[in-house]
Order: structure tokens, then sequence, then C-alpha cells
């Protein structure tokens, strides 16, 4: 049983980074073309591409290092709250 639980972690993360990994080229090439677009419609050099790819990039990377920070801090507080039960179980042994 504990081996299929483990899989299916593993699939759960393999999907989630997979769909993360989509998300940031999917939004990254969106704000890439309208730079492109800007550019070419304002004549100026490729300055909107070139900024709104690099704030694309900057914004998704704060958003997934924020996602992060909040997942392992959850992940953490249910540990210590996994091993705060074991320590009361074996007291109470």
């Amino acid at each position: 049983m504990d081996l299929l639980r483990e899989r299916r972690d593993l699939n759960r993360g393999l999907g989630d980074a997979l769909a993360q990994a989509f998300d940031v080229a999917a939004t990254t090439a969106i704000f890439f073309f309208f730079g492109w677009l800007l550019d070419r419609w304002l004549g100026t050099a490729p300055i909107f591409m070139i900024t709104l790819t690099l704030l694309c990039l900057i914004g998704k990377s704060y958003l997934m290092l924020t996602a992060y920070n909040e997942k392992m801090k959850r992940l953490e507080a249910e540990r210590t709250e996994t091993i705060r039960s074991q320590a009361r179980q074996d007291k109470a042994r």
C-alpha cells in the first residue's frame, strides 16, 4: 500500500511540475509576443519585447518562490505536529 501511495505522490508531483513549466513557458511566450507587437506597432527597437519578457520571468519567479515557501512552511508544520503526536504517544505508554 505504501508503494502505491509513493507512486501516486510521485506522479502528482511530476504532473504539477509539468503544469508549472508549461505555465511559465506559455506566459513568457505571450508576453514576448505582445512586446513584439508593441515594438512593431511603435517602430521601436526590441525594448518592449525584452522588457515585457523580463517582467514576466521576474513575476513568475516571484510567484513560484512564494508558493514554494508557503508549501515548505506547511510541510514543516505538519512534520512538527507528527513528531509531537508521536512523542505524546510514546510518553503515554
